[in-house]
């Protein structure tokens, strides 16, 4: 993917722009526990000098430097057998919702699911159809690095959202060809299989990945046979239409042109079959739920415009979804009906951006971007016609920034404005089904942040703006297996705000290699925000709040102590409330704990790496009432593992989750596994 999305928009000496690079930097990348070191004076003669996201959280906001962000790294990762929903319930501030098997979602400082945006090499994958990504559909093996904004989405990114973004970039080219290739096996029937090979020849690299994997996820759990307060009928059972098969192919080559111009293709196929068990007490012995993903990204940047002074960019996108849903037992099964639906969507998107170096150490972007989306659906099911109807969604975002320097770039000021207009129509079919009215919606949001360095080591930032988005197909007129639609709906709106402060060890200090903790305060306030509550045993429905007010505070603790051990702690507290004023108000919104914890650590041990993971997640409402009874109860979970260097280019790794085997929920009373072991075999030639 382009560095263009991680374009820091900074303004060197001599109002040198800096702005992020479409391909690795040429030069080796410095450990990931150190932030990325400024240009030094030789390096910034040159019209544009190229940045890697590095280091901690501080220094890894490419596309916002005032943004409160993280990034992951893969060889953050190297050592374990993991994915990307663990990866990402390890970052403070953010919540993963799990299914216990191939679903997941994101939510970030206690938004929904469906307010975050997901790329995917510059690609939100979020749908008018249905905005909450299922991230176990973002295979990890191919994945370089992962940014993770909190709170608010950059003017760089042509998707807002109300909880931030989520950026997924898969791996690049290397400097000679190597091919690479694992296989891993473990509990529950999971083995995985994956391989690549990169290289570089003259002008250009390319980069080719393939992975599968399956496995049958029938793990044990509890059963209350959906009468919690009998004990009579509870049994421990095993999961059952709980299996799933994934393949996934990417692809990218770069070609340079001209002097400076550069070209990029990325492409990515995804295909996956899954069952769909319903809950622990409600199951559904046969629903499935198909996948197929196929992704085209073209982009073209010419930097160096102008004496150095203007980056252009232009590229275009192109996505199509085929899903299949099949529940054929229907009053037995999670819909409690026949369902056989089948939605194709399709997306085209293009987008045109500016960077300039303007006087006074600004740097000014300019983004326009359109997207058209159309989805048709169908329900073979019903008796006769089975076309339900299309639904189509068109939308321009328009945005500008600027970020202002001062006194040598140690504060920073970075405001935006972003508008966004969006047409909805709706043509039902011939089977009938849901009829909405044609919409048209216009927003004029915007932010305003800060970033000062008080000293070397002490750094303050801040953020304030608005938000406003409308709600998905599925939100309005779903029907996904438990899943349920509401036509009445209204857009959701609200404003953000946050503040907080970095303080790292400037040099080593005896065995304290390296040091860093960040404190964050932040607060959004919602109107008419969009919650799915339990409307049956088996269903959920989508609902507006009148107002919904979430407050906390994050923590994050980085320690380096001598050569051999790596440690972090990551603290969320939040308290995200009904303010509607309705019976309800006071309580806490349904989906969303209150603490969550998350702490690890690595040592350097023999000719290998030992690892350790802690998760702890608090008591969870599930409805607006915050009825004791129906409260998912809090779980503590413990992953360990070890690596070992075989020789050059070979690793082994075993690792073990849940090792307490604790049986525990999610979401709206999903049992996740219990105690499992997996074992990979990695090797780089």
């Amino acid at each position: 993917m382009s560095r263009w999305s991680q374009r820091a928009a900074l303004l060197l000496a001599g109002q040198v722009l800096v702005v992020a690079a479409a391909a690795r930097a040429e030069d080796a990348a410095p450990p990931a526990s150190t932030p990325a070191p400024a240009p030094s004076p030789a390096a910034a003669q040159g019209p544009i000098e190229t940045i890697e996201v590095r280091g901690s959280s501080d220094e890894a906001a490419g596309l916002d430097t005032t943004a409160f962000a993280t990034v992951i790294r893969a060889e953050d990762f190297a050592d374990k057998v993991t994915s990307v929903p663990e990866l990402l319930r390890d970052m403070v501030g953010v919540q993963v919702r799990g299914l216990g098997g191939e679903y997941a979602t994101v939510s970030i400082r206690g938004s929904s699911a469906e307010q975050v945006v997901v790329y995917l090499d510059g690609v939100p994958l979020n749908r008018a159809l249905g905005g909450a990504v299922n991230l176990a559909d973002l295979p990890l093996a191919q994945v370089e690095s992962i940014e993770v904004y909190r709170g608010f989405t950059p003017a760089g990114l042509p998707a807002a959202s109300i909880g931030g973004a989520v950026l997924i970039h898969t791996r690049r080219a290397s400097r000679s060809p190597v091919a690479t290739g694992s296989a891993s096996a473990g509990s529950y029937g999971s083995t995985e299989a994956i391989a690549s090979i990169a290289g570089r020849r003259d002008r250009g690299d390319y980069r080719v990945g393939f992975d599968g994997a399956r496995g049958d996820g029938a793990y044990l759990h509890f059963d209350n046979n959906g009468t919690p307060h009998d004990p009579r009928d509870d049994a421990t059972l095993r999961r059952e239409n709980n299996d799933f098969r994934r393949g996934h192919l990417s692809g990218q080559a770069t070609l340079k042109s001209g002097r400076r111009g550069r070209f990029a293709l990325a492409a990515d196929l995804l295909a996956s079959d899954r069952g769909v068990p319903g809950l622990d007490c409600c199951k559904s012995p046969d629903a499935r739920f198909a996948t197929t993903r196929w992704l085209l990204r073209p982009e073209f940047e010419m930097p160096g415009i102008l004496g150095g002074r203007l980056l252009a960019r232009v590229a275009a996108d192109y996505t199509r979804y085929r899903e299949e849903f099949d529940d054929p037992t229907g009053p037995t099964s999670v819909t409690g009906r026949l369902v056989d639906t089948v939605n194709l969507i399709d997306t085209l998107g293009a987008e045109f951006g500016l960077v300039v170096a303007a006087p006074g150490r600004q740097a000014i972007s300019f983004l326009l971007a359109r997207r058209r989306e159309t989805a048709d659906l169908e329900d073979r099911a019903i008796r006769g016609p089975a076309d339900i109807g299309r639904a189509m969604r068109h939308g321009t975002v328009v945005t500008l920034e600027d970020q202002i320097s001062f006194a040598s770039d140690r504060l920073v000021i970075n405001p935006s404005l972003r508008h966004e207009a969006y047409a909805s129509t709706f043509r039902p079919g011939s089977a009938g089904g849901v009829v909405l009215p044609d919409e048209e919606d216009s927003y004029l949001t915007g932010k305003i942040g800060f970033r000062l360095k008080a000293s070397e080591a002490l750094t303050v930032k801040g953020n304030f703006g608005r938000f406003a988005r409308l709600p998905d197909f599925v939100e309005l007129f779903g029907n996904q297996g438990s899943v349920q639609g509401n036509p009445a709906l209204m857009p959701e709106r609200g404003r953000s705000l946050d503040l907080g402060l970095a303080a790292s060890l400037p040099r080593p200090a005896g065995a304290l290699r390296s040091a860093r903790v960040e404190f964050t305060l932040f607060e959004t306030l919602a109107e008419d925000l969009i919650q799915f509550i339990p409307n049956s045993q088996s269903t959920v429905l989508a609902q507006n709040f009148d107002r919904a007010r979430i407050r906390g505070a994050e923590l994050t603790l980085a320690l380096g102590i001598g050569k051999r051990f790596n440690g972090s702690l990551n603290v969320t507290h939040q308290a995200p409330r009904d303010v509607s004023g309705r019976p309800t108000d006071g309580r806490l919104l349904p989906g969303r704990p209150q603490n969550e914890m998350t702490a690890s650590a690595t040592l350097a041990a023999g000719p290998g790496r030992l690892f350790y993971d802690f998760t702890y997640v608090g008591r969870n409402f599930i409805d607006p009432s915050n009825t004791p009874s129906e409260a998912l109860p809090a779980r503590y979970l413990h992953d360990a593992g070890y690596r070992l260097r075989l020789r050059k280019g070979l690793d082994a790794t075993f690792e073990v989750k849940n090792l307490g085997d604790a049986r525990t929920y999610d979401y709206v009373r999903y049992p996740l596994p219990g105690r499992s072991y997996h074992a990979r075999m990695s090797w780089e030639f």
